[in-house]
């Protein structure tokens, strides 16, 4: 399986992340990380990030405000791992013998199924995602993840098609695929009938061709 980088992580999804997972095997001190972070995810999931507070996300947790000050920073170090904790790629499986096009197809699936997923939460995300924005700390923090996670694809990508099957060079690729599922996710958000998966299919396939 590669792992495409997909739609931020603003799904604020329910899946337990393996990261989380093994936090929670850890020691006393990742348990309180890993618990700190499920809440502030599930606040800004459910509530959006004014509901985030510092207050919140303590009293949602069984904690103290100042265990979030002995384990995080501050606010944005604790955002920061929200956004690695809940940053869920899209990735579809990769079937041995399938051709890059059908790969490409399988992924638009994996979006469009993900746009569904996401649609209930897409405000609260979304209002997250413009805070981002807003503190520039915070927002290089991101990117800097979201640079790594992009590279990770394409050396995964890589390993499944030579470099000369894509349509451009692997990480500007990743990139594009990544804008573009977003992009479709966005429109599917505001109008989704406008939006059917085939359209989210036939998107992917025709940006396989060369």
């Amino acid at each position: 399986m590669y792992k495409m980088h997909g739609a931020y992580f603003w799904a604020m999804d329910e899946i337990t992340s393996e990261r989380t997972a093994a936090r929670r095997k850890g020691a006393k001190r990742e348990r309180t990380r890993a618990a700190l972070i499920t809440a502030a995810g599930d606040l800004i999931r459910d509530h959006g990030y004014e509901a985030a507070t510092l207050e919140a996300i303590a009293a949602k947790a069984g904690m103290t405000r100042g265990a979030i000050y002995g384990n995080f920073g501050n606010r944005d170090d604790l955002f920061a791992e929200v956004v690695l904790d809940r940053w869920t790629p899209v990735m579809p499986e990769y079937v041995p013998g399938t051709s890059f096009r059908e790969h490409m197809a399988r992924l638009g699936h994996a979006y469009a199924a993900a746009a569904r997923q996401r649609a209930p939460v897409a405000v609260h995300a979304a209002s997250f995602q413009l805070q981002v924005r807003r503190h520039e700390t915070l927002r290089r923090r991101v990117a800097i993840q979201g640079r790594e996670i992009i590279e990770n694809a394409a050396r995964e990508l890589l390993r499944f098609y030579p470099e000369e099957e894509l349509p451009m060079p692997a990480v500007p690729f990743i990139k594009t695929l990544a804008a573009l599922g977003e992009g479709l996710m966005a429109a599917y958000f505001a109008d989704p009938e406008a939006y059917p998966e085939e359209v989210f299919v036939e998107a992917f396939k025709a940006i396989a061709s060369r």
